[in-house]
């Protein structure tokens, strides 16, 4: 693995960590779920997944939307993995109609995000080249 794609990954999880953090020291305050038809959006949460994928894709360059697909995806498959094993009566089915907007959301400007941060970063690396 190439160290930019390396790097790339570690920022995303870093800023993803960061979002988190965040969320968890204000609470409330910066925490707004929107409920919507088709379920609840947890809009920081969504954010921070759109900004931590344009990060890494900044740092890693053009391949790293497919990888930000795969760090999202990973991470869903683990809170879904924890929300069914910690709570028995919990089914899968119920986790993923519950979630399923949420890692849609997720998944569609992970790759989003990570597309626009690797345009970016090849923009910024050219005019930085060229000066």
């Amino acid at each position: 693995m190439d160290k930019r794609i390396l790097s790339g990954c570690i920022a995303s999880l870093l800023t993803l960590m960061l979002f988190a953090l965040a969320s968890f020291m204000f609470g409330a305050r910066l925490h707004h779920v929107q409920a919507t038809a088709w379920g609840e959006l947890p809009l920081l949460d969504i954010a921070g997944v759109f900004v931590a994928s344009a990060v890494g894709g900044a740092i890693a360059g053009p391949r790293y939307p497919w990888l930000a697909l795969g760090l999202v995806a990973l991470l869903w498959a683990l809170v879904l993995f924890v929300m069914v094993s910690v709570q028995p009566e919990m089914t899968f089915a119920k986790v993923w109609k519950f979630n399923q907007l949420a890692i849609m959301a997720n998944v569609v400007l992970a790759w989003l995000g990570a597309f626009v941060g690797a345009r970016l970063g090849t923009r910024f690396q050219a005019r930085r080249t060229a000066s």
